[in-house]
């Protein structure tokens, strides 16, 4: 096989592999009777496998095609098992006495890992990291043979359970996968993979500041060992602001921990995208001399606080946390995604001008949270619970005895892997759960309970579609509604939100709360003239007009603007994404709510909030593609932050609008009715934008007067 290293990383006496090339694979479908495949031995055969790189998925194509099928295919893609092998040298002028793990930054949704025919773990999960202790099971200048079966097959007490989630679950090792070999004594490794450090500024003003940093640390060798835990911290131009140093004795075979507290001067915040702020943190190991281990840690300072009836403050200033859902997946590979596809996604996001992300509704590679921290964006992160905790029938409602635990489990690595980082806000313990009993209730208890043992600066919260009953009484911090007013039918129409979430504030409802979901379907290839939401539109179907979907926006979002208490506003979706169970719109195997494609082409609806949320001169002519239409025009619509706008037919003006003459809170739609353009031929519509600076925009389009409308 082939034996290729993508990368190697020495620093602080760890070595870091990326091992990513050179895998083989193969699909062990029942079907085919190869779910039993004893493929672990190192004598196994594996010629005749797909050569594959990692990050990789087996669902890149099936899980967004909308197709049907029954058996490991029943949900319209293939969920079971996957078999990946791969060779490693292990050279022993590197090797040798260090302590070696394995890293997998991401496998859906059980794997197992066996090397040179024996187990090295099990993990059940599919969104977070982990990684094996390998030291025992590896030989030194010899060929060492990896073997993995990983199994996104549905489950009853892995969450999401069964089939809950409105999103395809893709299976396979589908994010990075790292060997790292460290000294005997070195950070921890095995703390649910986390870093083994944890950085929690406090006492903060615009002074002083104080830093505490955890370092949890390891020894593995069979002798006490005296060293002295250092950290050094930095502000963003590398300046020292504070240094700590501490001796200490480790037992042997002993894992502990070590506190030290660091003053920071005049700390400069995390300001969200006004100034997102970092400090770095370096921290060693180093014994008579010599660094054993070390790791490198940014961290942002800032306070936060939700007010029921004011909304959100970051640093005690008020804070409009306007943003997006967000699902891993990409177009071009599912969700074996890279960094340069997550840098283009998170860079639209913010461009468009959103200050917060909901990452749903799972944990996420540790890179977004990354970008978040540097492009100033919070973060709403949670872990899978999603409908149901119960897979049973509405009759029993008895949870599967695993289900609990893997839930914790679930919660506490989403918090130790991403507890550095500033830009997380609040820990989601549910999305849109349906099911209520007392067991539920108190595993979700549980939960709140774990999130606050594990972290006592953050809040907790939780996506709710039911808002009745225990549903009410479940004990976050703050809550998030999910309801797509204007849109399915049980809902109502997008005039209504407003004063349906005051019904609730302050009444039903005494915790903050926030709107985690809003918004509507869009075909890019559909429009039409004149829609009537009970008529023409099928939230489940195939119309799905792209200018109903703004116009609804618009609507929205004037009523949740006005609206202070609302401690977030969260649009479900920015991209469209694999969910194969779906078949609507123009497109099948997506959800088609998003304010982007899934080819990352913008939809109408995304320069509508780049105009309210952005102060980038922007203008955007919708409906360009609506390109055959009748000779009255009932209204021809441009988005933007102007002062004036005027539009032109064939070159003659059809007058100019003044933004202070819009009558809308946020004064960016620019609306002509009743236009009239030639019959049987293209009109070039122009629209021309003047900014205060001087500055003029344009943007146009070629629409065919076809016939005339009565």
């Amino acid at each position: 096989m082939n034996n290729l290293i993508s990368n190697t990383v020495e620093t602080y006496g760890r070595t870091t592999v990326t091992l990513n090339c050179g895998w083989r694979f193969l699909k062990l479908a029942q079907k085919d009777g190869l779910s039993e495949l004893a493929f672990e031995s190192a004598d196994f055969d594996d010629s005749a496998w797909e050569e594959i790189s990692l990050p990789h998925t087996w669902n890149s194509i099936d899980g967004a095609d909308g197709k049907s099928g029954d058996g490991e295919e029943k949900e319209g893609y293939y969920r079971g098992l996957g078999g990946y092998r791969k060779s490693f040298y292990f050279p022993e002028s590197k090797y040798k006495e260090k302590s070696v793990f394995i890293e997998f930054k991401g496998a859906n949704t059980v794997t197992e890992l066996y090397i040179n025919g024996s187990l090295a773990g099990r993990h059940e999960g599919g969104y977070s990291a982990f990684r094996f202790d390998i030291t025992s099971l590896i030989k030194l200048d010899s060929e060492n043979i990896f073997a993995a079966r990983v199994s996104n097959a549905p489950t009853d007490y892995i969450a999401p359970i069964t089939e809950q989630g409105d999103f395809t679950k893709m299976g396979g090792i589908y994010r990075d996968v790292n060997i790292i070999a460290a000294e005997p004594v070195h950070i921890d490794l095995t703390d649910f993979g986390s870093s083994g450090i944890y950085v929690t500024p406090k006492n903060i003003s615009e002074v002083h500041s104080d830093t505490d940093v955890i370092v949890k640390t390891a020894n593995d060798s069979s002798k006490s060992r005296t060293v002295n835990v250092s950290v050094k911290i930095s502000d963003a131009d590398g300046k020292i602001c504070a240094f700590e140093s501490r001796q200490t004795t480790l037992l042997p075979q002993e894992k502990s921990q070590i506190k030290l507290t660091l003053p920071i001067n005049e700390p400069i915040l995390w300001n969200g995208t006004e100034n997102p702020y970092l400090y770095t943190a370096e921290i060693t190991i180093e014994e008579d001399g010599k660094i054993l281990d070390g790791c490198i840690q940014k961290f942002g300072i800032r306070t936060y606080h939700i007010d029921p009836e004011n909304g959100f403050f970051l640093n005690g200033k008020y804070l409009d946390l306007h943003g997006v859902n967000y699902h891993q997946d990409s177009f071009e590979n599912g969700w074996a995604m890279t960094n340069w596809q997550r840098e283009r996604d998170y860079k639209m996001i913010r461009k468009m001008g959103c200050t917060s992300v909901r990452m749903a509704h799972y944990q996420h590679d540790q890179y977004e949270y990354e970008l978040c921290d540097r492009l100033g964006l919070t973060v709403w992160t949670e872990i899978g619970i999603v409908n149901k905790m119960s897979a049973e029938g509405n009759n029993d409602l008895t949870l599967s005895d695993k289900f609990a635990d893997n839930a914790k489990q679930q919660l506490t690595e989403l918090i130790r892997q991403n507890y550095n980082h500033p830009s997380v806000i609040v820990w989601g313990i549910s999305n849109e759960l349906h099911q209520m009993t007392e067991e539920i209730l108190g595993i979700h208890t549980e939960l709140c309970r774990l999130a606050k043992t594990e972290d006592q600066t953050r809040l907790t919260t939780f996506a709710d579609n039911q808002f009745w009953g225990k549903f009410l009484e479940l004990p976050t911090d703050a809550v998030g509604y999910n309801r797509y007013f204007g849109w399915y039918k049980d809902a109502g129409p997008a005039e209504k939100f407003g004063e349906w979430l005051d019904s609730y504030h302050g009444t039903r409802d005494n915790r903050p709360i926030c709107v985690s979901e809003y918004g509507g379907g869009a075909a890019l290839s559909q429009f039409k003239d004149n829609i009537d939401w009970q008529t023409d539109i099928d939230p489940w179907g195939k119309r799905h007009y792209q200018n109903y979907q703004s116009a609804m926006h618009e609507k929205i979002w004037a009523q949740l603007a006005e609206r202070p208490y609302l401690w977030g506003k969260y649009i479900w979706c920015m991209f469209d994404f694999a969910s194969d169970g779906r078949n609507e719109g123009d497109t099948n195997g997506q959800n088609d709510k998003g304010l982007v494609t899934r080819k990352r082409i913008p939809k109408d609806s995304f320069y509508f909030y780049k105009s309210v949320w952005n102060d980038e001169p922007m203008l955007h002519l919708t409906e360009k593609n609506f390109s055959l239409r009748g000779s009255i025009v009932p209204q021809i619509k441009a988005y933007s932050n102007a002062d004036s706008a005027e539009l032109f037919i064939n070159g003659v003006s059809q007058g100019t609008i003044n933004r202070t003459d819009l009558d809308s809170a946020f004064a960016t739609v620019f609306i002509w009715k009743n236009t009239m353009i030639a019959e049987n031929k293209e009109n070039e519509i122009l629209v021309k934008a003047h900014f205060s600076d001087g500055a003029i925009l344009e943007d146009k389009a070629v629409w065919t007067g076809a016939y005339t409308k009565s």
